[in-house]
């Protein structure tokens, strides 16, 4: 009885694994048809970086992914002036920032990558200015607008 059991059990797991299998693919292959198919990745790919600088550049948009994430709680907890010093503090737009950019911006001539990263900073330096001034509404807009030049500026760029 106990050795029919356990047939029982392993055979319905297997089963269950592996329609679980068939279903991601077929998922896998509608989600690809439903955005037209398989494409090659255009971006422009930062090359010029060596594989360890790449992992901590990583970490470093990471980290502004989790400052967004701050700004955010603060400034639904009405708190602006948390919402403006994380901000300022740890996205806004300075010489030392201008530097760390410049280091990613790829050799190939024409390349807005600095430009696009400065235009996110400056961005939370707006967010960080409506905060200070009581503009809850204008800070969240600010933070739309910082996380939609995050995306263009992910759209064209990959490690």
């Amino acid at each position: 009885m106990h050795k029919i059991l356990i047939a029982v059990v392993t055979i319905t797991l297997l089963t269950a694994g592996f329609s679980f299998a068939v279903d991601y693919h077929q998922m896998h292959n509608e989600m690809m048809q439903k955005h037209g198919g398989p494409t090659t990745d255009g971006r422009t790919e930062l090359t010029h970086i060596p594989a360890p600088m790449k992992v901590m550049h990583k970490a470093m948009m990471r980290q502004h992914l989790d400052h967004v994430s701050q700004i955010t709680a603060a400034l639904a907890a009405n708190d602006l002036n948390r919402a403006a010093d994380i901000a300022v503090t740890n996205l806004g737009w300075s010489q030392e920032r201008a530097q760390e950019c410049s280091v990613f911006e790829p050799v190939k001539s024409g390349s807005d990558y600095t430009t696009l990263a400065a235009t996110m900073h400056k961005k939370a330096d707006e967010l960080a200015d409506a905060a200070k001034s009581g503009y809850r509404d204008k800070a969240f807009q600010a933070l739309a607008e910082l996380i939609h030049n995050c995306n263009e500026c992910h759209k064209k760029f990959r490690h």
